[in-house]
């Protein structure tokens, strides 16, 4: 291995859903907790639990590791020597793609959009301590950072490099393979505890994570309607996203289980902007702290359960409904300097 390469070993591989290759990143077998007077304060008078994927696998845990198990070991699999991804400076996807690239033994690229001098902390210095390669370039339009991915990739090719690159949030067909796989683990939680959920809501950016969801409810033929809260883009534009990340899932697992299009809920939730906070973030990163001792990042899990009240108040979700939040980590976000005035 050339000097400044990673230097860690790959995880144990195993078996994932269909026999897909999988890697030990830690991130299977999250809590389920009960969280009642948080979901009291919520508007909810039914049951009211949390599915604690922050807690899931890596460095500071959260959603992207369970599709970075998927993902990293089909990189593997490949023979690819380096991983490519992009995402927002503080991009939650971007800095576990750094650790579990570390953690497999291959050298991490990430291609971030802003200026690092106005976002420093946070996953910055995740992504530091793994070693990560950083290029910055300038705006926030994805295009440009999938183009800016792409252009490196063949840099590193002629460079007889052998690189793999990763789209923004690992949102592939494979990718969401891990939150088929992570739906089924959450059906087996409610059977032990003898609890029939009505709906699990979950923060939506790029759509892998839901389309996983909404691919193992179909699988599975029952359990909770997904509800995603769109974060990122607003309008709409993510239905079509998660049905197709959905479908291919389904193929990809070898499954003729279909999605029918009620199947994707998608509301907006992405205020004045993507990694923007906005008042109502702002009150629920500290509801949730003072209710139940849960820290929410700023602008994914906060937004997604700051709208539940008014999912509620509208009878979109009947008070006494029983419903799971996925919690999809980003901690690392709180310690950013630009979100610190903001929080206050």
């Amino acid at each position: 291995m050339e000097a400044g390469h990673a230097t860690g070993s790959a995880p144990a591989r195993r078996e994932g859903l269909a026999g897909l290759a999988k890697l030990d990143f830690g991130a299977d077998g999250t809590p389920l907790q009960a969280k009642p007077a948080l979901g009291a304060a919520l508007g909810l008078s039914g049951p009211f639990f949390v599915k604690r994927d922050d807690r899931a696998g890596m460095g500071m845990g959260g959603n992207k590791t369970r599709k970075l198990q998927y993902v990293v070991a089909d990189a593997l699999e490949g023979g690819a020597d380096v991983l490519i991804t992009c995402g927002a400076v503080q991009s939650n996807h971007a800095c576990l793609t750094a650790v579990c690239g570390a953690a497999a033994g291959l050298e991490v690229h990430l291609v971030l959009a802003g200026d690092p001098s106005q976002m420093r902390g946070g996953n910055l210095v995740v992504d530091g301590l793994a070693a990560a390669r950083l290029h910055f370039v300038a705006g926030d339009a994805w295009d440009v950072l999938v183009a800016e991915s792409e252009r490196l990739a063949e840099d590193l090719r002629r460079e007889g490099r052998r690189p793999y690159v990763i789209p923004v949030g690992a949102s592939t067909p494979l990718g969401a393979v891990g939150y088929a796989d992570a739906y089924l683990e959450l059906l087996g939680q409610l059977d032990a505890a003898g609890v029939t959920a009505d709906w699990l809501v979950t923060a939506c950016g790029s759509g892998g994570t839901q389309a996983g969801l909404v691919a193992g409810r179909a699988l599975a033929g029952r359990g909770p309607r997904v509800l995603g809260v769109d974060v990122s883009k607003g309008g709409g534009e993510l239905r079509d996203v998660v049905a197709a990340l959905a479908a291919g899932s389904l193929e990809l697992l070898g499954s003729d289980a279909a999605v029918p299009p009620d199947d994707v809920v998608l509301v907006d939730g992405a205020g004045p902007g993507y990694g923007q906070v906005f008042p109502e973030s702002r009150e629920m990163v500290h509801s949730a702290l003072r209710a139940a001792g849960l820290l929410l990042d700023p602008v994914y899990t906060s937004k997604a359960m700051a709208a539940l009240p008014g999912l509620v108040g509208a009878g979109r979700i009947a008070a006494g409904d029983t419903v799971v939040f996925l919690h999809t980590g980003g901690l690392a976000a709180l310690f950013a300097p630009a979100y610190e005035e903001a929080l206050r």
